[in-house]
């Protein structure tokens, strides 16, 4: 065993490499493909990205719809070449169109669930369909995306053929969804009313605070170990632009989501309403895809496989366990292959 000078004189070491990676290094974002924006209203944009043509993929496929979450940015989906899920679907074959929400402004506070399924989602829905051409489309859903495209896919099921959640939060009374018991014990009408919208830093702060170790004291010491390399240096930093990247949530938007599916657990006991409708899981016939992170801390697996108990009556319903949490689920690059597989052969 190292004696604790030795460790010192190691760590230093590794510091002194870790300075001089940085001092080698531009300015560092997320390298994300560009996409052609096909549609803006207010702060969302709708991007297509063409697929790529090869033998092995040559028959084109149906237009596939990415609905994110409100909270952090989409582009963690395309973050860098060697980590991307949108670029390994359009290998596949995939024509992908991406919702991008935008950030949201002081004069967005009155935005509620209505306006984002019913307006903006569909929206985006009806400009995929005219682009490609199609009746219908297919619609994967991350995280709180998956929530809005369950919901959209009950009020909408005519434009939708077949449907993807992915780490998408389902029942909200599992054990160890601290998540949901957090936002039960909060009082969101009011922090809503003293700030318009809810703080994208705020939030920031409540999702370190759900792994204090992992995200806080183990991140720290291991931060010279992760700029040691140029390339490593490159991808820790994108990551840490992208955590650091968080919009504003709309407070109607914010106060009716914690309500209503959080201290509700309102998809559950159906007692969500989007737009003065209940919405009701059991009237979805579409074939679904649920793919949930194993080691997922922000989402637990029983959570998202509460899916299962609510679309007996869905054409068909699969699970696909991927070995990673939250983010890792669909950013490594062992995941992503098994996910981007899966996906191909559900939609085929």
């Amino acid at each position: 065993m190292k004696s604790f000078s030795e460790q010192l004189s190691a760590h230093q070491q590794m510091l002194s490499k870790a300075l001089e990676t940085l001092s080698t290094l531009n300015q560092v974002v997320p390298d994300s493909l560009e996409g052609e924006t096909l549609l803006t209203i207010d702060a969302m944009q709708l991007r297509y990205y063409a697929p790529h043509k090869t033998k092995s993929n040559a028959k084109t496929k149906l237009p596939l719809l990415i609905c994110y979450a409100l909270v952090n940015r989409p582009y963690i989906l395309d973050l860098e070449p060697k980590r991307s899920l949108i670029r390994d679907l359009l290998s596949a074959g995939h024509p992908v169109y991406l919702i991008d929400w935008g950030y949201p402004s002081a004069s967005d506070r009155n935005l509620g669930l209505d306006d984002y399924i019913c307006d903006y989602l569909h929206s985006a829905v009806e400009a995929v369909k005219a682009h490609s051409d199609q009746s219908r489309i297919d619609l994967l859903g991350v995280c709180q995306g998956g929530v809005f495209s369950l919901c959209y896919a009950q009020l909408e099921p005519e434009n939708v053929r077949k449907l993807i959640t992915l780490v998408t939060p389902i029942d909200t009374e599992v054990e160890n969804f601290t998540l949901a018991q957090m936002v039960r014990r909060v009082d969101i009408a009011t922090l809503v009313k003293a700030q318009g919208n809810i703080s994208g830093g705020l939030l920031n702060q409540l999702y370190a605070s759900l792994k204090p170790l992992a995200l806080g004291l183990h991140k720290q010491l291991n931060l010279a170990q992760n700029l040691a390399e140029p390339e490593q240096a490159r991808t820790f930093m994108r990551m840490e632009h992208w955590l650091n990247d968080s919009p504003d949530l709309a407070g109607r938007g914010a106060v009716e989501f914690a309500q209503g599916f959080f201290q509700q657990n309102g998809l559950m006991n159906r007692s969500l309403e989007i737009a003065g409708c209940k919405i009701d899981l059991s009237e979805l016939k579409q074939p679904i895809l649920n793919a949930y992170g194993s080691s997922d801390h922000l989402v637990p697996p029983a959570s998202s496989k509460g899916l299962k108990s609510l679309v007996a009556q869905c054409e068909s319903y699969e699970e696909l366990e991927l070995k990673g949490g939250h983010i890792g689920a669909f950013i490594s690059s062992r995941t992503r292959s098994q996910l981007v597989k899966a996906i191909t052969e559900f939609l085929k």
